[in-house]
């Protein structure tokens, strides 16, 4: 743990010795890579399909848009029809942990 330590001193004097952008850049990457080596939580890719489907009210709840609206709307009355192009949160906790976990909120 020292050594993780004295190697992150030594980046930070690097990074504060240096002006050039591309430079510092260059060594926050190096700082990232040590830090993913050295054992520490793996990070998880956020699903872009799923992170354009679905947001984070400010309580915290996953909000998603609701399905079926978008064709042969002829034939459906029109309350049907504006409550499909309401949002909805996601009820179900299971499925809100797996849709949390895709978009990484």
């Amino acid at each position: 743990m020292n050594s993780l330590i004295s190697k992150t001193f030594s980046l930070c004097s690097q990074i504060a010795s240096t002006s050039s952008t591309f430079t510092i850049r260059r060594l926050a990457v190096r700082q990232l890579n040590l830090c993913n080596s050295m054992g520490t939580k793996a990070l998880i890719k956020t699903n872009k399909s799923a992170a354009k489907r679905l947001r984070v009210r400010g309580s915290g709840s996953i909000v998603r848009n609701k399905g079926g609206g978008s064709h042969n709307t002829g034939y459906k009355k029109r309350g049907r029809s504006n409550r499909l192009g309401q949002s909805t949160g996601i009820k179900e906790p299971a499925i809100e942990k797996r849709m949390r976990r895709l978009i990484c909120k």
